[in-house]
């Protein structure tokens, strides 16, 4: 057994119990857990031992060829080198072997926003569409004199239908892949395929569109929730940006705990480039915690950039809410399916995965949405023809 190969697979698989462990809620299976922890820790810490062991008591090795030999051939080599002779040289000095390393470099970024992982999901297996109901306003009491009917005070509300989205990705891999040695392709192959997904779904939150087969994302003008939530259009983010999108978000009697900046990367730096007039930094952003002023942010690309000048007039750039109030419904497994058929006589592996999903804003006035606004600098014709 190949002790560091298992060792990684020991560690791989405790990191993999240790995502799990938050979302679980089933004792049983939380029991189950612990028992196959122990079970991998034990094992590790036996594998290690002989690791140590194992080096303690191996041997060096001794090179028996002579360097005087060596020097001597090498020596003769050259001088008939220097006289234009033609020489001959075994290939095992010239054609040195193919080393391959047994582990896989991973890819060295976070391949996917946070967002995924942030909204609230829900398991609604084998479901079509989900229904999901949200108050928009709630009644006032009154004054009532003697015999006169009580004042109504029925709230009001709205609701969003959420149809299943069909996710899929798909990718080739030649079949000289899964034949190297010691690389686990085909699990990398399926990691590809998960991050794939994750991504397409990264996307949909933001800006699906709300059409047939696509999810209502939070800059749709299909959001029926954000219906009667004004935009807040901004033309470049300066030191009263982040307040103006504060106040602008929740009802009038409270400033809102909890919510979050949805933004891109770019207008983060925005953010953090800021000064006073005395040089200080506007905004403490915390990028290991990721707050902004301890307002909590999370990036996501495909938001648009406010502080990119080719951002068209209008863009959405900017969402500001409790990531509570976008649901994604899971309406199926991840289905993973592989064939050697396809494309068989050009030995080529297909993988295919897909998953029935769907979101939208299921929070009243969830978020507030920051869109590009119209520069009011005059540009340089302009000015020249004033």
């Amino acid at each position: 057994m190949n002790l560091v190969l298992r060792k990684k697979e020991i560690e791989d698989k405790l990191s993999e119990i240790r995502g799990l462990v938050d979302k679980e809620m089933d004792m049983s299976k939380l029991e189950e857990m612990e028992k196959e922890t122990d079970k991998l820790q034990e094992e590790r810490m036996m594998i290690e031992k002989k690791m140590s062991l194992n080096a303690k008591t191996e041997m060096p090795v001794i090179s028996v060829s002579s360097d005087k030999e060596k020097r001597e051939a090498l020596e003769k080599r050259g001088k008939v080198l220097l006289e234009s002779r033609i020489i001959k040289v075994s290939s095992e000095e010239v054609l040195l072997p193919n080393h391959v390393d047994e582990t896989l470099a991973p890819y060295p970024f976070k391949p996917v926003s946070e967002l995924v992982d942030r909204v609230h999901t829900l398991n609604l297996k084998g479901g079509e569409t989900y229904t999901k109901s949200f108050v928009k306003s709630y009644g006032v009491a009154g004054t009532t004199n003697e015999a006169e009917p009580y004042t109504e005070t029925e709230p009001t509300y709205g609701y969003v239908v959420i149809p299943k989205v069909k996710i899929t990705a798909y990718t080739e891999v030649t079949e000289e892949l899964e034949k190297l040695p010691a690389i686990n392709y085909q699990a990398e192959v399926l990691k590809n395929i998960n991050i794939s997904l994750r991504k397409k779904i990264s996307q949909q939150i933001i800006n699906g569109d709300g059409t047939t087969n696509a999810f209502t994302g939070i800059f749709s003008d299909k959001a029926e929730a954000l219906k009667d939530q004004a935009d807040l259009e901004i033309e470049t983010i300066d030191e009263n940006t982040l307040d103006d999108i504060i106040f602008a978000y929740g009802g009038d009697e409270a400033i809102e705990n909890g919510a979050c900046l949805i933004l891109n990367k770019s207008d983060l730096r925005a953010f953090a480039k800021l000064r006073t007039k005395e040089g200080r930094k506007v905004h403490a952003i915390d990028y290991v915690n990721q707050t902004i002023d301890g307002v909590p942010y999370v990036l996501n690309s495909n938001c648009g950039a406010l502080s990119d000048p080719a951002t068209s007039e209008g863009t959405y750039c900017i969402a500001y809410g409790s990531l509570t109030n976008y649901e994604v419904p899971i309406f199926s497994n991840i289905e993973i399916g592989k064939s050697t058929d396809y494309k068989f006589k050009d030995g080529i592996i297909c993988y295919k995965a897909s998953v029935f999903t769907g979101g939208n804003v299921i929070g009243y006035k969830g978020f507030v949405r920051v869109k590009k606004k119209a520069s009011t600098t005059p540009s340089v014709e302009e000015s020249n023809s004033n």
